[in-house]
């Protein structure tokens, strides 16, 4: 991948502070699709609100845009979502294969030793 913003750093140097952020980088985005969900459902529901409740041809016109609203906001934060979670997948990946390697590495020179 082209736009790794992880790319500059040596994957093999990095210390416990450094999984961590990635952790929290992970939780991050969870909260955010999250928020974004919230976000929608509450206008969505408040369209809905507005169209039930009120006989007024403004409040009808005003709560289909708040519903249509909703939906334009919950498929940005999925979108959002996937493509995050997909860069950070590919970063724990590569992470996983070298740690792998370390691994041997160390096993391999405990048996020399």
């Amino acid at each position: 991948m082209t736009d790794d913003p992880y790319a500059k750093f040596k994957r093999d140097e990095m210390i416990l502070r450094d999984w961590l952020a990635m952790d929290r980088t992970i939780l991050a985005n969870k909260r955010t699709f999250l928020a974004y969900g919230r976000t929608a459902i509450a206008l969505f529901v408040l369209g809905i609100a507005f169209v039930r409740l009120t006989n007024h041809q403004f409040f009808e016109i005003s709560g289909f845009v708040l519903m249509s609203l909703g939906i334009m906001i919950f498929i940005v934060g999925s979108r959002e979502y996937i493509t995050t979670h997909k860069r950070l997948k590919v970063l724990t990946q590569q992470e996983k294969v070298i740690e792998q390697g370390l691994k041997q590495e160390l096993c391999s020179a405990d048996k020399e030793a």
